[in-house]
């Protein structure tokens, strides 16, 4: 066994390594590729599977208008409510902040940022049954609120 032999079978050896084996390659590539997916679902919008109007809403829900009314100033009281909520949120997380508490100031913003949205969504809804149609837009919120 001479020196070229002892070469040779170190040379095997370096070539019979395989990093994608150590890493686990295929299993981290297949990790990614899923969360590539599921990031790409949760941000693709849904198409409407039934577009109708306010009056067949009304007639498939079977609505009075006393009923509808009742509805209407439900979600303003809600999203009066959470916009309230969030407010009291918000001075509290500056109130942790000051007193040093980064977490909970972190927390509680981000606890009042979920409420702003829950009193967004009410009165987007109360908006839309004020206009008497369904499928507005925000821009039409904006005027709405504006107006």
């Amino acid at each position: 066994m001479g020196i070229w032999n002892k070469i040779k079978k170190g040379l095997d050896f370096v070539f019979y390594i395989r990093p994608k084996k150590w890493i686990g390659w295929d299993s981290l590539k297949k990790s990614t590729l899923d969360t590539v997916d599921l990031v790409k679902a949760t941000y693709t919008l849904k198409k409407d599977r039934r577009v109708e109007t306010f009056n067949q809403a009304i007639s498939r829900h079977q609505l009075e208008e006393a009923d509808i009314q009742q509805i209407k100033k439900r979600f303003y009281i809600f999203s009066i409510f959470f916009l309230v909520m969030a407010l009291a949120l918000v001075i509290y997380a500056i109130d942790s902040f000051v007193k040093g508490g980064f977490t909970t100031g972190i927390v509680t913003l981000c606890l009042s940022t979920f409420v702003t949205a829950q009193s967004f969504r009410y009165h987007f809804w109360y908006f839309q049954i004020c206009k008497r149609k369904l499928g507005c837009t925000f821009r039409d919120w904006l005027v709405f609120i504006n107006s």
